[in-house]
Formats: structure tokens, C-alpha cells, sequence
């Protein structure tokens, strides 16, 4: 099919197609004439049947004792920290000596 051809059933198809888009979008309401009867109401719907969005079903609560104060913390103070005395066991050792290359 030489270009010529294409080029001509390419251009043929482009427009058909912006015509039907141009034909549909002139079927709505806004453009009928103003002699034309009013459109239809939109009805709300009905109930939704079912559990209303947003709620859930809780049982009752009831308290089943009487409250207790708690009683006092046992332990040291809130501010305060617990610092082990923490002594040597074994006398230091100097460290091997160094194996690896020489430094620089």
C-alpha cells in the first residue's frame, strides 16, 4: 500500500472519530432547546440496608469490681539510677606486640 494511500484512510479514520466524539457529547441535557421539557428529578436513594456506616455493635460494660488504688512502687526512685561498684579482678596486661606490616 503506497504512503499516499495510508496516509489518506489514516486521515479519513481521525476525522470519523472526532465526529462521533462530537456527535455524543451533544446528546446531554444542556444541549437540548430551552422548549424542551424539564428533565427528570434525580430520587434520593433509599436506606442503606445494613448496620449504619460508622457504628458498630458494643456490648454493654459494666464495671465488675470495686477500683483499687495501686499500691506504692517498690523499687528505687523514678529519678534516681542503680550504679553497680564495679571493681578490677585481674591485673591489666600490656598488649602483644604488633605483627602486622610496618607502619609508615
Amino acid at each position: 500500500m503506497s504512503s499516499l494511500v495510508r496516509s489518506m484512510l489514516l486521515s479519513l479514520g481521525l476525522i470519523a472519530g472526532a465526529t462521533a466524539a462530537a456527535v455524543a457529547q451533544s446528546d446531554n441535557v444542556a444541549a437540548l432547546p430551552p422548549t424542551a421539557p424539564p428533565a427528570t428529578t434525580v430520587v434520593p436513594s433509599g436506606a442503606y440496608p445494613g448496620p449504619d456506616p460508622g457504628r458498630g455493635w458494643y456490648g454493654k460494660e459494666s464495671q465488675t469490681g470495686p477500683v483499687v488504688p495501686s499500691p506504692n512502687y517498690v523499687g528505687p526512685k523514678p529519678s534516681s539510677a542503680f550504679y553497680a561498684h564495679e571493681h578490677q579482678t585481674r591485673p591489666v596486661e600490656p598488649s602483644p606486640q604488633y605483627i602486622g606490616p610496618k607502619p609508615n
